[in-house]
């Protein structure tokens, strides 16, 4: 534990050090993953799927906000998809928009990180770790976020496994492929049975944490990823979705260990020296629970030289 407290705190002193360097970096590779996630999974327009554009496309996205991040993803997407059908592209335009207007008027504009990397769990089957994690991390706002996450990727999902179906229907039946699109998004009862497992998952977490119980997010961690496993069993059995147990009980249990581990070195507490503090003033009584944050102070070497005098002549 005191090895990871000290490279904790190694990576918060590079961080505060190099931090203007750091940021932008870090929003780049991020953007250069996604993007080339997108076109390896989707890429039906060719002409995206150029490693150049894609590292020019990461350092704008690097040295602008996340938003922008969000932006280009949602760009290429569509873009992708228009090159199968204009209309599904239209449809899935139309599903993006009211995502980020949703987005923005529950969540604000400072976490689109947290919606972009719920895909991304997907992709790396480790879907169950974004709920553990923003519930902690995060707030309420942060489970919708994951929410509309699932939604994204269940939905890209629908198209993908759908093109050969959506290819096959006449271009001049536009309204076919406008209800094939739209019933991918309406009847799609595993998306939306997920969205709200990702929702309930993150609300629980945060809400547990919330309390002043010992120990509290640890506790959040485990109630929660048990939660996940039987809200899972429980829309296996009852609405025939097709999941694999062991690979359901695999990806919980990787994920509540990396929630573990990542909520420890972003709120790793000293509960054997938590204080109970009461004090009062005109008009209230206060009741406080302080508990102190894991420090571990790095050793600094400091080098020494000395010069033995020279015999002058």
């Amino acid at each position: 534990m005191t090895t990871i407290l000290m490279i904790k705190t190694e990576i918060q002193n590079l961080y505060a050090r190099y931090e203007k360097i750091v940021r932008p970096s870090a929003r780049g590779v991020f953007a250069f993953v996604l993007l080339l996630m997108i076109n390896d999974r989707i890429g039906y327009m060719t002409r995206l799927d150029n490693v150049f554009i894609v590292l020019l496309a990461s350092v704008l996205c690097g040295l602008l906000p996340m938003g922008f991040t969000a932006f280009v993803c949602a760009l290429f997407l569509v873009a992708h998809v228009s090159s199968l059908s204009i209309e599904v592209a239209g449809v899935l335009l139309a599903v993006l928009l009211c995502m980020f207007l949703l987005y923005l008027r529950l969540c604000g504009s400072k976490q689109y990180i947290v919606l972009l990397l719920t895909p991304l769990a997907f992709v790396l089957h480790i879907p169950y770790v974004m709920p553990l994690v923003v519930g902690v991390a995060g707030g309420m706002s942060s489970a919708i976020a994951v929410s509309l996450g699932v939604v994204t990727y269940y939905y890209l999902s629908y198209i993908v496994e759908n093109a050969a179906a959506i290819t096959a229907i006449s271009d001049n039946d536009s309204l076919e492929k406008i209800s094939t699109a739209i019933s991918g998004l309406v009847s799609n009862e595993e998306m939306w049975i997920m969205a709200v497992i990702f929702l309930l998952v993150g609300v629980v977490v945060y809400l547990i944490c919330r309390t002043s119980i010992d120990y509290g997010w640890m506790i959040a961690v485990v109630s929660a990823a048990l939660l996940n496993a039987i809200l899972n069993i429980l829309a296996v059995l009852s609405f025939e979705i097709e999941l694999s147990l062991v690979e359901l009980l695999v990806e919980t249990a990787v994920s509540a260990l990396i929630a573990m581990l990542v909520t420890f070195l972003m709120r790793g507490l000293d509960y054997s020296r938590a204080e109970k503090v009461q004090f009062e003033d005109d008009e209230y009584y206060y009741y406080v629970k302080a508990v102190p944050k894991m420090h571990v102070t790095t050793a600094s070497r400091t080098v020494k030289r000395i010069n033995s005098p020279r015999n002058r002549r």
